[in-house]
């Protein structure tokens, strides 16, 4: 029998043995449900993260397009001096999207908001016109005096169901480019009237604060010549493309252009979640090094009690380090099973929430009804190696210290 065999079977015999009684045993329970009940926090926090993290890309996904082309100084683009085609690609589809800020005026009803000039194919982007909930017969793309709002901008300005019928006309007004030498106040804005047609729901931010018009009758009020734009959206027709597709526009286009994804577009959200993971991930990495000092006293006393033992090992010419690698194994058990353990009631009650919502959120506070879960293998197996290494550290630590006798 090799000197590792009878290790493992000495080690064997302390984790199995009926005999240890007392409060080794129970000591060794705790830092075992310990060391579970951390990782499966871990496990399911993370994954709950993830889950949010998920469910607010899909958010961003409506109001934010898959690449986003800006000009690195100044704001108005020549789609002309651009190389692709404006209309498609092979690839992917090109949007011009011209974006400002603007006045929007029924009647005495006033608000301020984000007008956004599209064309038909925006709705390639994020499929609006298939959440239109007042005017969806009405509604026509190739009017260019439509107006599509969302129902809340639409209730805050008094067009309520039926409105869209109608024919209610809405003033926009933004400050006119070239007012310089102006001295009538009037005469400082630029306005066009543009006919209520429609309005959307989408559960995003695009509900709330956004107008939607032609992009010609944008061009107008902006007084910008034709094949101009403030933005261009990317919309790759494989979405699993699109990191190819930057690459390829970033080397074309040049430090001209900004090139931006969704998270990119939206890094300040997604740091601040990053944040907060990582800030997570460290408290009950501390939660679990606590438990893991149990293993530690575990092993002590385990140790003391055994102290027989130890000298007919010792007698029969076990080396000290052979000693000291049966109770590092002996703590190790306890840590991987009590991690093991912990993950898979993780993922267990993730699975279960996957399927059927057991957790519920407040009714109408989200856009999904129950904590939304995503398990990313990267995640299991990080909460793997960080419980086993702050385990063996801990481990190590104290059994290093047995000295002969």
């Amino acid at each position: 029998m090799s000197k590792h065999s009878i290790i493992l079977f000495i080690t064997k015999r302390l984790v199995f043995s009926s005999r240890n009684k007392g409060i080794v045993k129970v000591i060794s329970l705790i830092s075992l449900v310990g060391v579970a009940v951390g990782s499966f926090a871990l496990v399911l926090v993370l994954s709950v993260f993830n889950g949010f993290t998920d469910v607010a890309k899909t958010m961003f996904e409506k109001t934010s397009p898959p690449l986003l082309i800006e000009q690195t100084k100044g704001n108005i683009i020549d789609i002309k001096t651009i190389s692709f085609n404006t209309t498609s690609h092979d690839d992917y589809y090109i949007l011009p999207i011209v974006k400002t800020t603007a006045m929007v005026s029924v009647g005495e009803q006033r608000s301020i908001v984000t007008l956004m000039g599209i064309d038909e194919k925006y709705f390639l982007f994020n499929a609006l016109d298939s959440c239109i909930v007042n005017g969806k017969h009405l509604f026509d793309i190739k009017d260019s005096l439509f107006c599509l709002m969302g129902v809340n901008q639409a209730t805050m300005l008094g067009l309520n169901k039926g409105a869209e019928k109608m024919n209610i006309a809405l003033k926009l007004t933004v400050p006119a480019t070239k007012n310089d030498d102006v001295m009538v106040i009037e005469d400082k804005l630029s306005s066009i009237n543009v006919f209520y047609q429609a309005s959307f729901q989408s559960h995003s931010e695009l509900d709330d604060g956004f107008v939607f018009i032609s992009i010609d009758k944008a061009r107008e009020l902006l007084d910008m010549e034709e094949n101009t734009c403030n933005s261009i959206y990317i919309i790759p027709k494989n979405k699993l493309r699109t990191d190819k597709i930057k690459a390829d526009l970033e080397k074309q286009l040049g430090r001209e252009y900004s090139i931006k994804t969704i998270l990119e577009q939206q890094a300040v959200y997604f740091r601040i979640v990053k944040s907060e993971k990582l800030a997570v991930y460290i408290i009950l990495a501390f939660i679990i090094f606590i438990a893991t000092i149990n293993i530690v006293s575990s092993i002590i006393i385990l140790y003391i009690q055994k102290d027989k033992m130890n000298k007919i090992l010792r007698a029969v010419g076990m080396q000290m380090r052979d000693l000291r690698n049966i109770y590092f194994l002996y703590g190790m058990f306890i840590n991987v099973l009590g991690s093991l353990l912990g993950i898979a009631l993780g993922l267990l009650l993730c699975f279960l929430q996957q399927q059927f919502g057991l957790i519920k959120l407040a009714q109408d506070a989200f856009v999904v009804d129950a904590f939304p879960i995503k398990i990313l293998v990267k995640d299991i197996v990080a909460v793997f190696i960080l419980v086993i290494s702050i385990g063996s550290l801990s481990i190590w630590a104290i059994t290093s210290r047995i000295r002969g006798f």
